[in-house]
C-alpha cells in the first residue's frame, strides 16, 4: 500500500552548491553519502543527487513511500508492470533491491519515461 511521498530525487551539478542553496531556502540538512544530500521536506525529503551517465538532469524521480516493497514489487508484476532497477538499466527485478544507505525499493517508468521508486518506510 502506498502511504505518502517517501522523498522526490533531484540531480544536481554541484550537490554541494545545491545543498547550501536549499538550507538557506529553510530546509533542513539529513544526511549525506557520496555526494548526495538529503534535506527534511515535512514527513518526505528532497535527495540532491549527481547527475550521471544516461540521466537526463531536470528530471526528478519521486519516491512512494510502501509499507512492504516485496509486496508492492509482487502486486507490480502480477499486474503486468515491469519493476527496474536505475542502477542495473534493462534487467527486470524479482524482489526490491537493497541501497547502501538501507533503502529497500524498486522502480517503475511511465508511458512518458518519468521514474518512480517504491520504497519501504519501516
Amino acid at each position: 500500500m502506498i502511504t505518502v511521498l517517501h522523498h522526490a530525487v533531484l540531480f544536481c551539478r554541484d550537490t554541494d552548491a545545491s545543498r547550501a542553496r536549499y538550507e538557506r531556502a529553510g530546509f533542513t540538512y539529513r544526511r549525506g553519502y557520496e555526494g548526495m544530500h538529503w534535506l527534511e521536506m515535512g514527513d518526505a525529503e528532497v535527495m540532491l543527487r549527481p547527475g550521471g551517465e544516461g540521466e537526463v538532469r531536470g528530471r526528478p524521480v519521486l519516491h512512494a513511500a510502501v509499507s512492504d516493497a516485496a509486496a508492492a514489487l509482487a502486486r507490480a508484476r502480477a499486474n503486468g508492470l515491469r519493476p527496474l532497477d536505475h542502477q542495473d538499466p534493462g534487467r527486470e527485478l524479482t524482489e526490491p533491491v537493497r541501497r547502501p544507505w538501507g533503502d529497500v525499493e524498486f522502480e517503475l517508468q511511465d508511458p512518458d519515461g518519468q521514474w518512480w521508486a517504491f520504497t519501504e518506510r519501516p
